[in-house]
């Protein structure tokens, strides 16, 4: 340890201390003398007076003068001595005991006041002790300094994020608390903002660039509030902005929407320029309203997450929410869904059971014939009955449940197409199993995908994994090894709602595709748009130039199928040929006793078993 890094109790003193009989204080020097010649003179002198014999009263009045004179210039010396140690000694010695007792009490300012010069020893030690002791207070006093300024270190950084400088969560519920403990005249709201796609940033650029978009993102967040607002980072890619007054529910509203507009301005980033978008979530605490902080922010988190999810579903323009009590009560809803999920997948009695259902889709150079299956999850309740994955495959998703029930699925759809493909080995016809974002994630989804063909007996060319843009954004590198190992074993690999990303068409030659199906927001436009029109026949020229096969998703209409037959399309799936039915069904359907309900619509021109989508 260095000099400069010790601490200053611990340096060593200019000098060391002496022995006292070289540096005694200048009374005892002088006073010792002269007490020892005045009492050896005294006692020389009683001595000879007592040996002198006087024979006449002169002589002994003499005598007793002398000897009188002798004692009391003995205690005259004495008293002297006395007198100039009280001053020399004892004056000190008071102003050294004054000032430990204050300092005792807390008082470091106090000093003794001796100075001495730094170059030369002291005069004697007393000057010494009180040198010595200021230098220690001046010590202890620089030592307290420096605790202190390392405690407020220690303590910012418990409350500020070292990445913005913004407040951090702790800091947020503390001073949200002191503020809805307050008395308040106006209501306070608290706007909860995160980014979206931060994740991806850190997976293709780099987690450093995404540090950098997020200290920008609180730059600007900071220079946009206003006096009465606060601007925290709350974990993460999330920032909370506290609201000191805020009229109503409507001028809440109207910051979260001038936030987003500052979020999504372009930040440029090592020569890339980077675009963000972000979903808010405002709560307002009026008075009288009896919540703690951390109510406040989770019901904040509540308007953020029905912001997201309103989003997500497609409708991006909505991307903020306001807090409404209704949103506790569909947190509620999904928290009990996603307990009784938990219980479904371990097979609790009475909590229902995950099944597998199957979609059709057909060649259509032969729509008649069903050439293979896009195997479905629902969940068969014991009293909401059949539920749509839309009511709980976003909860799998948010507890962590995707992985085991995309499982189960992969292992009972591979169960029976092993079993429909011992019926008939000659026919060319496929299984589809969606895979998740988190299951692509996985790390062991080769192993888990080769060890349920080994159980199955299903050939790897039989099964067809289904992923999105969406699910490949969080680790393109990844995905693109882990799903060339699986084409590597013979699992075929199909893009699923293709041309609805940004990047639909580069995926096309980065990762090991063999199908492609096209979304159905383009299909149900056919017949009414020509830009759909034109879009769809794109799609199929490139996918034909790269040797794809093709699969039309959501056919409802006869037109619809007969104009994708004409443009060359592969195969088709939807509501017309078929809806997702269960295994006995889609059995029936593969051996030809039961028929698709397109199939008399397609040849000659009837709705035939078309149904309204769900």
């Amino acid at each position: 340890m260095t000099s400069a890094m010790r601490s200053p109790l611990r340096q060593r003193a200019p000098w060391p201390l002496r022995r006292a009989g070289t540096q005694t204080p200048l009374v005892v020097k002088v006073a010792g003398p002269v007490v020892a010649l005045c009492l050896g003179a005294a006692l020389v002198l009683d001595v000879g007076l007592a040996n002198l014999t006087c024979t006449t009263s002169d002589c002994q009045r003499v005598s007793d003068r002398l000897s009188w004179g002798a004692a009391a210039g003995t205690a005259f010396a004495v008293v002297v001595l006395w007198v100039v140690f009280v001053a020399v000694v004892g004056r000190p010695t008071r102003r050294l005991a004054e000032v430990a007792r204050r300092v005792a009490d807390g008082d470091l300012s106090a000093r003794v006041g001796v100075t001495t010069d730094p170059t030369r020893p002291p005069r004697d030690e007393l000057v010494l002790v009180g040198d010595q002791f200021d230098r220690m207070l001046d010590a202890l006093v620089a030592e307290q300094e420096r605790l202190r300024r390392l405690t407020e270190e220690l303590e910012h950084r418990a409350t500020h994020d070292p990445a913005s400088g913004l407040g951090n969560r702790a800091l947020l519920s503390h001073q949200l608390d002191a503020a809805l403990t307050t008395p308040r005249s106006a209501p306070l709201a608290v706007v909860k903002l995160e980014l979206d796609g931060v994740d991806v940033i850190d997976a293709t650029i780099g987690h450093g660039v995404g540090e950098l978009v997020i200290s920008t993102t609180a730059l600007r967040l900071s220079a946009a509030v206003r006096s009465g607002q606060s601007v925290y980072r709350a974990g993460g890619s999330t920032f909370a902005v506290v609201i000191d007054h805020a009229t109503d529910e409507a001028t809440a509203a109207a910051i979260a929407r001038r936030l987003l507009e500052v979020v999504e301005q372009p930040v440029d980033v090592d020569g890339a320029t980077v675009v963000l978008t972000a979903c808010t979530g405002t709560v307002l605490h009026r008075p009288g309203d009896v919540r703690t902080a951390e109510d406040v922010l989770r019901d904040a988190a509540l308007a953020l997450h029905s912001a997201q999810t309103t989003t997500s579903a497609g409708t991006s323009e909505v991307r903020s929410a306001m807090y409404t009590p209704c949103l506790r009560e569909v947190a509620v809803e999904r928290s009990r869904t996603a307990d009784e999920l938990r219980a479904a997948l371990a097979g609790t009695p009475g909590a229902g059971e995950l099944l597998v259902h199957y979609q059709p889709y057909v060649l259509l150079s032969d729509p008649s014939t069903v050439a293979g299956f896009e195997a479905l999850v629902r969940w068969q309740h014991p009293e909401r009955g059949l539920v749509s994955p839309a009511d709980f495959v976003p909860v799998a998703e948010e507890v962590g449940l995707i992985r085991p029930i995309g499982l189960r699925v992969l292992e009972q759809a591979a169960a029976r197409s092993a079993a429909w493909h011992g019926l008939d080995r000659s026919r060319p016809w496929t299984t589809s199993v969606n895979l998740s974002p988190q299951q692509l994630l996985d790390v062991d989804l080769v192993r888990r995908v080769r060890e349920v063909l080994d159980r199955t007996g299903l050939p790897a060319e039989l099964l067809t994994l289904e992923l999105t843009e969406t699910a490949m954004m969080l680790d393109l590198d990844g995905a693109a090894r882990r799903l060339q190992t699986l084409r590597d074993l013979g699992v075929r690999i199909a893009l699923d709602d293709f041309g609805t990303g940004s990047s639909s068409l580069s995926y096309l030659h980065q990762l090991p595709v063999d199908v492609v199906k096209l979304d159905q927001a383009f299909i149900s436009r056919l017949g009414q748009d020509a830009t759909a029109l034109a879009l769809v026949r794109a799609v199929l020229d490139i996918a034909s130039a790269l040797g794809l096969t093709t699969i039309a998703e959501g056919v409802e209409t006869p037109s619809q199928l007969r104009m994708l037959t004409e443009l060359g399309c592969d195969k088709a799936q939807g509501y017309l040929l078929s809806r997702p039915v269960p295994a006995d069904v889609a059995q029936e359907l593969l051996v030809g006793t039961r028929a698709l309900g397109g199939v008399g619509a397609f040849t000659s021109g009837a709705v035939g078993g078309a149904a309204p989508r769900r």
